[in-house]
């Protein structure tokens, strides 16, 4: 996150990407971040305003939420159990495994992407990022209100569009429109994959969402992984084509999913 004194174009933007289910701040806040601290006050200032911040969410979060008790208690031998027995559950922790991988497969390495296909000039790239994720603040809300099955397939299919072109197109302004779409786009990831899980297990909620994490985070690690080989063999471009092959496989799921109609919610959920 602070300025490099190797040749920028191979630095990858690993640990800016947004978590999972972090909403807002995770999407805009390690752009901001980055902006900030490689632009204005240094690193060292930025992680310790991020502690602040934290103990105020923190705070916030004690002081504004009601409580929320479990309605059930979840086992681990219910997960295998809903994985197995819930057709739609098991599509979409394999969804959320390909766009997630897709998006970080390529996320990780958007500076080299965007300096080396987009020719945007370093000293550019952190404020773009910074677009970046108030585009995806705004794709976050788009989605939460959309069907969720919809949003997914919408999402899947837009991020394989722009992946692959920012990927293939050159200039700074399309690399600067791909990025904000790029944002807008992945915005909406958390939230619609968890509504997807939500709506194929309405009685297992606890269950299917931590079937979907668990899946979540391994697909972050599994992602920047495969987009470093990608990089290391064949360069900065093959990243987002991956990430958009990833998203297509994503796509085609969800359709196939949602055309053979998932039952709803099965034994396993009871």
């Amino acid at each position: 996150m602070t300025r490099p004194r190797v040749r920028a174009g191979t630095r990858p933007a690993a640990g800016l990407g947004p978590g999972v289910f972090a909403g807002p701040r995770g999407l805009l806040g390690p752009p901001a971040a980055e902006t900030i601290a490689g632009t204005w006050i240094g690193w060292r200032v930025a992680f310790g305003a991020v502690g602040v911040l934290g103990l105020l969410a923190l705070a916030a979060l004690i002081l504004l939420l009601p409580p929320l008790p479990p309605t059930r208690e979840v086992t681990f031998r219910a997960l295998p159990a809903l994985l197995s027995g819930n057709r739609g559950v098991r599509a979409g922790v394999v969804v959320t495994f390909l766009v997630v991988t897709g998006q970080f497969a390529a996320y990780t390495f958007v500076r080299p992407v965007l300096q080396d296909v987009s020719g945007i000039d370093a000293a550019y790239v952190s404020t773009l990022l910074l677009g970046y994720g108030v585009a995806g603040v705004v794709g976050n809300f788009l989605a939460g209100a959309r069907d969720a099955y919809r949003a997914v397939l919408v999402i899947s299919t837009a991020l394989t569009v722009v992946l692959g072109l920012i990927a293939t197109l050159p200039g700074a302004v399309a690399g600067t429109a791909l990025l904000l779409a790029w944002g807008l786009a992945y915005g909406g990831v958390s939230v619609s994959v968890q509504g997807w899980m939500i709506k194929a297990a309405p009685t297992a909620a606890e269950a299917a969402t931590s079937l979907m994490v668990a899946m979540f985070n391994l697909a972050i690690a599994a992602g920047a992984l495969a987009g470093g080989f990608a990089v290391d063999g064949i360069g900065a471009p093959a990243a987002p084509l991956m990430g958009a092959a990833l998203m297509l496989l994503a796509a085609v799921t969800v359709t196939l999913t949602v055309t053979v109609r998932m039952p709803r919610a099965t034994a396993a959920d009871q």
